[in-house]
């Protein structure tokens, strides 16, 4: 046999097969790693549609906020009343609504009115509260001390107007209705329908694991004073002077697979 033939090599049968497995799982991996990158690219682009929907959520829950509370007149406690449930108040021009928050000077907490009785002959009426400045399993959620007579009261936030009852809102369940009769806002319910069923155009019906959830939270930040208005921070003894400004911070939370976002906003006086 001529010697040039006798030095080519070529390529077994087992070496053969093995280059082509490799190839075929290297193709597999190629394959299943672009199908990774379509999905993510696509949930992407899903969330780029859901960036606006989520503006509009922000919209929405501006024109509803209302940070200064109505007083309803000039409520007082009607008489010395033991700590408990319910409170006896004078003063008010109009009955509050449910799920207005008061607090009492002299009584530790904050307190939701959960229900008010028709005004008596002299205009006065019996509220129902819960505390809500502690957690939802506490207790005992009746007044921390004793009411005095003509001891303020005063509205620190009222049920049209604030967005607290949103907080904690799941748009994922904007269909069950088991989790909707648990609302009692009749706006929520409206907002909860609305959003959810953009959501859901935006991003598909929502699977295990996924989060469209709204936040609510009272968060307080230090903000310089410029009363003079010149651009410069006022000072009192060479030290520059804070106030402590309270705003409602609200986040909704999106997730899909692995791609979680946090879109968030903060509210004072409406804006």
């Amino acid at each position: 046999m001529n010697l040039k033939y006798r030095l080519q090599k070529g390529v077994s049968l087992v070496e053969g097969m093995t280059a082509a497995g490799v190839l075929g799982l290297a193709v597999t991996v190629f394959m299943t790693l672009q199908s990774y990158q379509e999905r993510d690219f696509a949930n992407l682009r899903k969330f780029d549609k859901a960036a606006y929907a989520v503006e509009l959520m922000f919209e929405e829950l501006a024109a509803v906020y209302n940070p200064v509370a109505a007083q309803y007149g000039n409520p007082r406690v009607f008489e010395d009343t033991s700590a408990g449930a319910s409170l006896k108040v004078k003063g008010l021009a109009q009955l509050p609504g449910d799920g207005d928050q008061i607090i009492i000077e002299g009584v530790g907490g904050r307190y939701e009115i959960t229900a008010s009785t028709a005004f008596d002959s002299d205009n006065n009426t019996t509220l129902s509260l819960e505390r809500s400045d502690v957690p939802d399993d506490t207790p005992n959620k009746n007044m921390a001390s004793d009411a005095t007579l003509n001891a303020p009261i005063t509205f620190i936030s009222n049920s049209e107007g604030s967005l607290d009852p949103y907080d904690d809102l799941d748009m994922t369940k904007f269909e069950d209705t088991t989790y909707k009769a648990s609302i009692t806002n009749q706006k929520v319910l409206t907002d909860l329908d609305n959003w959810g069923t953009l959501l859901k155009k935006h991003l598909g019906p929502a699977r295990d694991g996924d989060k469209r959830l709204l936040e609510i939270e009272d968060i307080e930040k230090d903000v310089p004073v410029d009363k003079d208005n010149d651009g410069v921070t006022d000072q009192v003894d060479g030290e520059d002077v804070y106030e402590t400004v309270k705003k409602k911070q609200v986040t909704i939370i999106i997730k899909q697979d692995k791609i979680e976002e946090k879109f968030r906003r903060l509210f004072l006086a409406g804006t």
